[in-house]
């Protein structure tokens, strides 16, 4: 005779219903999630692949937006040197204007001031609190036209006490090896001459035409030169704006292999769950059935 027996089977039933329960669980979070895990020691052994490949993600990231602080930084200078240009085509026309005016009619040694100002405060332009035209001197201003000396004669010479910067060019790494130089500083030439074009019309006698054909030629030869510093400029916003692309890019292709680690198959999941949600109906209608039977039905 044989023994009728359900409870060996029930907890066998059991167990792979909750083998299954768990499994669909595990397909549900990752189905809200969007990945495959949620920790890194869930990955296993492709935790460490994950990690380096996150950890040069954040590099590029990081390498973008220094890259793209240069670039509005230069943006910046080209358009502060852009100004100054403008400001010498006004002091070339308040020169020639000297020769016909009446000495009484303009104040134009307030007109050299002013000028002088505004050149000044151009150059100790800033970003974020960093000033842009004095080299690796950033937190203090390149520019003190207090320190310039009053032109008494003609010819003058050069005059650079006003400059309190020093001589580093700014420059951005944009990869491990390279980098880009795109800063230009308040003690070039063209600076310093657009300073004593003004600083001359600020203190000159406006009958000595020596001294405003000097101030005239200064301010055309400082035209000339902070034309050519702001095609530098122009030229390294362009380097920039070429490596920012690539970096872009760089940044796009390691994101997209890390989603591809990362993120689910929603379809494949979605069938997944589905397979499991049937499987684990059927468990348990079986579990129901077998609970539901007694012995004597069986007698």
């Amino acid at each position: 005779m044989e023994r009728v027996s359900t409870a060996g089977l029930g907890q066998a039933l059991l167990r792979s219903a909750m083998t299954v329960q768990a499994r669909l669980a595990e397909k549900q979070t990752a189905q809200s999630s969007g990945l495959t895990e949620t920790t890194y020691a869930a990955m296993g052994s492709g935790a460490g692949k994950l990690i380096s490949m996150e950890s040069q993600l954040a590099d590029l990231q990081g390498r973008t937006d220094t890259t793209q602080t240069a670039l509005d930084r230069a943006e910046s200078m080209s358009d502060a040197v852009g100004s100054m240009v403008d400001l010498m085509s006004e002091l070339r026309s308040t020169l020639s204007e000297m020769s016909t005016q009446s000495s009484d009619a303009v104040d134009y040694n307030q007109v050299g001031e002013t000028l002088l100002e505004d050149l000044a405060n151009l150059m100790n332009l800033q970003m974020d609190g960093r000033y842009l035209f004095g080299g690796g001197q950033t937190t203090s201003a390149p520019v003190d036209i207090s320190l310039l000396t009053a032109p008494t004669t003609s010819p003058t010479t050069a005059d650079t006490a006003y400059y309190l910067g020093d001589d580093a060019v700014q420059s951005v790494k944009v990869t491990d090896s390279a980098s880009v130089d795109y800063g230009v500083n308040a003690n070039e030439s063209g600076f310093e001459k657009a300073l004593r074009a003004a600083n001359m019309l600020a203190n000159i006698d406006p009958t000595d035409e020596d001294s405003i054909a000097e101030a005239y030629d200064l301010a055309t030869e400082a035209m000339d030169e902070l034309l050519a510093a702001q095609g530098r400029l122009g030229v390294n916003a362009n380097r920039l704006e070429n490596w920012l692309q690539r970096q872009d890019t760089a940044t796009s292709l390691m994101s997209e292999r890390i989603s591809d680690i990362k993120a689910v198959d929603t379809a494949q999941v979605a069938v997944e769950i589905s397979q499991y949600e049937t499987t684990l109906e059927a468990s348990y209608a079986v579990l129901g059935k077998m609970n539901s039977l007694r012995l004597l039905d069986y007698l």
